[in-house]
């Protein structure tokens, strides 16, 4: 019983606390004047702009776009699959599921996967999007599955991950976690390496378990529950832990970013309370806080490298390593680029519709807003960079293919 109501009891507390909602209704000035000031040294542009749906909205779904040989897999929360040309955004095929989607789209080789409202986890083809097999999970799914060549491993917000075999779905193995009586809004993927899948779990704590048996082999707290209050008390893991060179790097909301080897011992911690992934570039670690200021961490000892903090309270998501810069999106709809040396703000770009063509005599400028109204355009899917540019799919349903640029000024 407790599964089922404690997410929903949740959802409320998210609403502020992952700054998840829609953005309030501001004319242009008023958003302009809460933008910081920066010089421009990289140029955005809008490549192609597809509509797919109306979005996941203000709704804390993970729906995520992915791109393999210049094929775009996306999914709207309505239920459509869509298989979309990277050079100009045409639509392959499209297909409809019977139940609204909730996460997805995860591409493994010749397979999408994608879960749906009824605790469903669909495996589809990516030649024409027709359905494969199906498994029922134990709750819902709200982040991407993890996988290997031969099982495909998923989390589930009751804190169970969960093995099914790729050829059929069978079940191969479930672990369960305790969970805190509440939590955050999210889920950590599962990291699938050789021997392992590590995941991180709402009790503040990474966990190792055993690739083939499912058992745990180890695990490591990030993050310990203080607090007089269940809200102080929280400590989720909901980014996903990453891999290099030997390395684990994962971070907690309430807790650390550490380093940890194979064995799970710790090599360095630092202070760094976040929902989203660390991100690996150029010898450091970046990272989105809970404040959506943005941290860079050296990669071998956890020292600070930089903090930028002129985007604080904007609703920030995950960042994105993209050449020698950094894109991040906010809960207004905004593109944000800035330099991997310092942080510095370089390029921004507001994916936002613009106001509707039909302008009114005597009226102001929030009138051509009017239809717009009540729509989340900000942007919580995760920005994914291809070889023609980054996919960028907003909370209102669009897909859209930016580029960038640098301009005479960009000496880096």
């Amino acid at each position: 019983m407790m599964t089922k109501w404690v997410p929903a009891l949740f959802c409320s507390v998210l609403l502020s606390a992952c700054s998840s909602t829609p953005a309030k209704e501001q004319d242009d000035s008023e958003e302009l004047a809460g933008l910081p000031e920066f010089t421009e040294q990289v140029e955005l542009d809008t490549r192609w702009r597809q509509t797919l749906g109306k979005g996941p909205g203000s709704v804390f779904n993970r729906l995520y776009v992915a791109e393999q040989g210049g094929v775009v897999y996306a999914a709207d929360a309505a239920g459509d699959v869509y298989s979309l040309d990277l050079e100009d955004g045409s639509q392959n095929w499209k297909i409809t599921l019977d139940q609204p989607i909730i996460s997805g789209v995860t591409l493994a080789g010749e397979q999408l996967f994608v879960v749906t409202k009824d605790g469903l986890l669909h495996c589809l083809s990516i030649a024409d999007g027709e359905p494969i097999w199906q498994a029922v999970l134990s709750s819902e799914s709200i982040s991407p599955v993890g996988y290997d060549a031969g099982r495909v491993f998923v989390h589930t917000i009751d804190g169970r991950v969960t093995a099914f075999e790729r050829a059929d779905g069978r079940q191969a193995w479930s672990y369960e976690n305790a969970m805190p009586v509440l939590t955050v809004r999210g889920t950590s993927s599962p990291l699938v390496l050789d021997n392992l899948v590590i995941t991180g779990f709402a009790t503040g704590k990474v966990v190792a378990l055993d690739k083939v048996l499912g058992i745990p082999r180890w695990d490591k707290r990030l993050a310990t529950p203080d607090g007089r209050s269940e809200l102080e008390r929280l400590v989720d893991i909901d980014g996903t832990p990453v891999w290099e060179d030997g390395r684990i790097y994962a971070s907690s909301y309430h807790g650390k970013l550490a380093s940890l080897n194979i064995q799970g011992e710790t090599e360095w911690e630092e202070e760094g309370s976040a929902y989203t992934s660390p991100v690996l570039a150029l010898g450091n670690i970046y990272l989105t806080l809970d404040d959506s200021s943005i941290q860079a961490y050296d990669q071998r000892n956890g020292a600070v490298q930089w903090q930028q903090r002129a985007l604080a309270q904007r609703g920030l998501g995950q960042v994105s390593a993209i050449g020698n810069h950094l894109l991040v999106a906010d809960d207004e709809g905004y593109l944000h680029v800035l330099r991997q040396v310092d942080g510095e703000l370089v390029g921004r770009l507001l994916m936002r519709p613009k106001p509707l063509h039909i302008s009114y005599p005597n009226q102001s400028e929030m009138t051509n807003w009017r239809l717009l109204r009540g729509r989340d355009f900000g942007i919580r899917s995760h920005l994914v960079n291809t070889r023609e540019g980054v996919l960028v799919y907003t909370n209102a349903g669009d897909l859209a293919l930016v580029t960038l640029e640098k301009t005479g000024d960009d000496s880096q």
